[in-house]
């Protein structure tokens, strides 16, 4: 036994010794060249596409060229020896365009240990207007397959992809990952990062598959999302599906929901455990037909110990924050246990004329330490906590809410809905109606229960617009030493 494990691990260390680079070059290239030099350089995806890679592999596209068709790589790395799809040369990244011929500009199907990085993916279709095979410029699929592990997406310009803007149906996404059966199959360690994500429809960056729901739950694990950026989306922006332990920070999200007609959000998870969102920009969120959502943010149905702090909300038309349980059964469990905290929202909700929206049966969710700011000259009024459902265990804690300008704030709803809503130190400035409606309102009492979780001792100062840095001197200095730990400046 030992001599056939000593003769496997020779095997190994020889195969991985002999990790090849290959070149392909559309203009220059041919397939009946080795591929192993830029003198010598592939030219086809289809030859791509047919070579099996192996552990320490790289594949590199020549920079400023186009390449029609769709990357479907074959075979996995191994730990520590991933295999790598990138560029090499100068110029332009290279361009992968599915036109619409294929579903998917790039498909990741049954690999693992893989690196993408520094391509260019598109999939528009100018013969319709919207495409409804489900497009996509990248798919992730575990299909049968048991447990994918560790894939990286890195740098890439996922862009124009005219998929279907109706929610439910066969949506167009910029990267999506799927995990299908009968197997149970799901995927560690996915890591996407300094991506530009641009005009597609419907989703930026989201997931989905058979394991999802609570009575069959297997779900993803390790999901990172940072240093990206997407802007002109049509419906969600990142949507968390399916995966226990998730971090999405350090983004921007800039006009979400720009032509779809239903429900989108910013950055939302779904049908997921222990969510941490932090570092976020999110701005110029639509919500022009008085529809539901249009927010930053949401914590959504079948949800467990989400996080959501730090981030730097302004101008989104359906306001702030979304939490939501879905109908309770075997499938879904009660939205439970999340936090909300230090982020700082200016001027969110005016268009929807809401901050806040609560749906279902959520239970202990803390809100605490933000900022809600509202300098708009726009006469409206705006519902600070909008209860569509009927929240238990809710707790605004040490939150301060300004409303400076020509914009009110109200709390117009009956005593019965804001039954299990606790107001506990906030701070109200400006023009704030309505308190009166609420029970539970003690702003000289210290909070009724210790904040779980680590403890968080900054404020996203550099997030901050100038003319709210030059104000700070109007928000309490108490609060902000609770909230920031130093002085004001």
């Amino acid at each position: 036994m030992k001599k056939i494990l000593t003769i496997l691990i020779l095997g190994c260390n020889v195969l991985c010794a002999f990790s090849k680079t290959y070149y392909v070059d559309s203009k220059a290239g041919s397939d009946s060249n080795s591929g192993l030099s830029s003198d010598k350089p592939w030219q086809s995806l289809i030859k791509v596409n047919e070579h099996a890679f192996t552990a320490g592999d790289s594949l590199l596209f020549k920079r400023g060229e186009t390449w029609e068709g769709q990357l479907a790589p074959v075979g996995s790395g191994i730990p520590g020896k991933p295999v790598v799809f990138g560029a090499y040369g100068k110029g332009a990244l290279p361009e992968i365009k599915a036109a619409g011929h294929f579903r998917d500009a790039l498909l990741i199907k049954n690999v693992e240990y893989l690196v993408v990085e520094y391509l260019s993916l598109s999939n528009f279709d100018s013969n319709v207007a919207s495409q409804k095979t489900g497009p996509t410029g990248v798919r992730i699929l575990a299909e049968n397959i048991g447990t994918l592990h560790n894939i990286r997406l890195a740098n890439l310009h996922v862009h124009d992809v005219n998929g279907d803007n109706k929610k439910g149906s066969a949506e167009g996404c910029g990267i999506f990952w799927d995990c299908e059966g009968p197997m149970r199959s799901n995927i560690e360690h996915l890591l996407i990062e300094n991506c530009t994500v641009e005009r597609v429809d419907r989703n930026g960056i989201r997931g989905n598959g058979t394991f999802s729901v609570r009575s069959n739950w297997f779900p993803n694990k390790d999901l990172i999302i940072r240093n990206s950026i997407l802007k002109d989306i049509g419906g969600d922006g990142i949507v968390v599906k399916a995966f226990d332990t998730a971090l999405i920070e350090h983004n921007k999200l800039f006009y979400i929901r720009t032509r779809a007609l239903d429900n989108a959000v910013a950055i939302w998870p779904h049908s997921s455990d222990h969510v941490l969102i932090q570092y976020n920009e999110v701005a110029y969120t639509k919500n022009e037909n008085w529809a539901n959502d249009g927010q930053s943010f949401d914590i959504d149905g079948n949800c467990r110990h989400t996080v959501i702090q730090y981030n730097y909300s302004h101008d989104n038309d359906g306001g702030f924050a979304l939490v939501i349980s879905d109908v309770i059964n075997n499938d879904n469990v009660k939205t439970t246990d999340n936090i909300i905290q230090y982020n700082l929202s200016v001027n969110d909700g005016l268009k929807r004329k809401r901050l806040f929206n609560f749906a279902g049966i959520t239970d202990s969710t803390i809100i605490k330490g933000n900022i809600f700011y509202n300098d708009s000259e726009k006469q409206y009024t705006t519902e600070v906590a909008d209860m569509d459902g009927r929240p238990v265990n809710l707790y605004f804690e040490e939150n301060y809410f300004s409303y400076p300008g020509k914009t009110f704030g109200v709390f117009s709803q009956s005593p019965q809905k804001y039954a299990q809503t606790f107001f506990v130190n906030n701070s109200f400035v400006g023009s704030i109606a309505g308190r009166n409606n609420i029970p539970n309102i003690k702003d000289d009492d210290k909070p009724k229960r210790e904040l779980s979780g680590k403890s968080i001792t900054t404020f996203p100062w550099k997030y901050m617009p100038e003319k709210l840095k030059k104000q700070a001197v109007l928000f309490p200095e108490s609060l902000y030493q609770s909230i920031i730990g130093l002085p004001v400046k």
